[in-house]
């Protein structure tokens, strides 16, 4: 969720928690004590995951007014960008505030210079770090693009942070965790043969605690963080790393 000074929202690959879908995480139902609402709704790719969009949302966001002006300087664009598998997301880039964001949804390979150049200079880029099981190995693909993308936030996105999550960075524990998790959680591994499926979120959490190390990014252990054009001032070493260890859902 990015709101900006006016209180006006934008939401980014709202996850479905329907039963058939859950992995656990309860879409909230609040925001900052009001009932959840956006104004606009952005979805990379049509899975479960990155995919929901209940009309209330709409309704429950900020009024705003005909011929309005609740994002000044917005310039929405959409890069098509690709996952392991080949199927197509779209990596949406959008001015909030003065400042450049970048989603890079599921994106699994190193962009190209034409993606660079359609994508343009950026502030902020929430990536999804590896979802196989790294080890300790590079992240080579998710630092090569950061290394091409030149931000200067970089937000660690697609982990999950149960509400009862251990404090560890035992990845052995913190895997034992996420398997009983999801066995506990997740609606449709009653009939599912292939845990791994699920454990990829667990493993993206242990590459993203790894990355954030290898950048001396900070943790965040509260659901929200504000960024100004002070906070980019402050900022002396480029890009700084952000993991949230905290979540709403």
């Amino acid at each position: 969720m990015i709101e900006n000074e006016a209180g006006f929202r934008i939401c980014v690959d709202p996850f479905n928690d329907s039963p058939e879908w859950t992995l656990g995480p309860i879409f909230p139902k609040q925001f900052n004590s009001q009932p959840f609402g956006a104004n606009i709704v952005l979805m990379t790719e049509p899975d479960a995951d990155h995919a929901n969009a209940p009309g209330d949302w709409l309704y429950n966001a900020p009024r705003t007014k005909p011929n309005s002006s609740p994002f000044p300087g917005f310039n929405l664009r959409g890069t098509v960008v690709y996952e392991w598998s080949g199927d197509v997301n779209i990596a949406y880039s959008y001015t909030v505030d003065g400042i450049r964001l970048l989603h890079l949804a599921d994106n699994a390979h190193i962009l190209t210079k034409k993606q660079i150049k359609e994508i343009g200079k950026i502030d902020v880029l929430f990536i999804s770090p590896s979802k196989i099981k790294l080890d300790g190995k590079d992240d080579e693909t998710v630092i090569k693009n950061i290394s091409l993308l030149k931000p200067k936030i970089v937000v660690w996105a697609h982990h999950i942070t149960p509400q009862a999550l251990p404090a560890t960075e035992d990845f052995s524990e913190l895997r034992k965790y996420f398997s009983n998790y999801f066995k506990a959680n997740a609606s449709s591994s009653k009939n599912y043969k292939d845990e791994n499926s699920f454990m990829e979120l667990c493993y993206i959490l242990e590459n993203a605690i790894i990355l954030n190390k290898k950048y001396n990014g900070i943790i965040i252990n509260e659901p929200t963080l504000n960024i100004d054009g002070k906070f980019l001032k402050d900022i002396k070493i480029k890009p700084k790393t952000v993991l949230f260890k905290k979540m709403l859902a």
